[in-house]
């Protein structure tokens, strides 16, 4: 069952949420990705832009490198090669080579499938496990209103 604070018909704040709002000119851009794992390679090649705004969804079976191209972006992995980059809020950012603290730090996210959340908590708590960042933390009234919509 979904967590809402509030009827559908009540608008939306016209003001931006960090990084998913339409009136910031946020995106990713990923150019010539490879990774793997030792003498695996798992991603060969991959480019990738996602503007502004914009809904992306990535499909494949198995072991077609959808996890490996998020732990990526996260920097849960370095790739071999390649560049993705950020650009937030008119600022460019390198995301190789940078922590996944840094990255969740700059407002990226990755939200794991539903079977790695906790069961037994409701939306909102598990949604608050992710803001342990200050910079989320000074926001997450603002930001939970704004996961209560989509």
């Amino acid at each position: 069952m979904a967590c809402r604070r509030r009827s559908c018909a009540t608008p939306k704040s016209s003001e931006p949420i960090l990084a998913n709002s339409p009136t910031s000119r946020n995106s990713l851009s990923i150019t010539g990705l490879n990774a793997g794992y030792a003498s695996v390679r798992v991603l060969e090649d991959i480019s990738l832009s996602v503007s502004h705004a914009e809904t992306v969804v990535l499909l494949g079976t198995n072991g077609n490198g959808k996890s490996t191209l998020m732990k990526c972006v996260m920097g849960m992995l370095r790739p071999s090669s390649g560049s993705i980059r950020a650009e937030i809020d008119g600022t460019s950012y390198d995301l190789v080579g940078r922590s996944t603290e840094e990255i969740v730090d700059l407002g990226i996210t990755l939200v794991p499938e539903g079977r790695r959340l906790f069961p037994k908590l409701n939306v909102e708590e598990n949604l608050l496990l992710g803001a342990f960042r200050p910079t989320a933390r000074s926001l997450i009234e603002r930001n939970l209103e704004s996961s209560y919509e989509t």
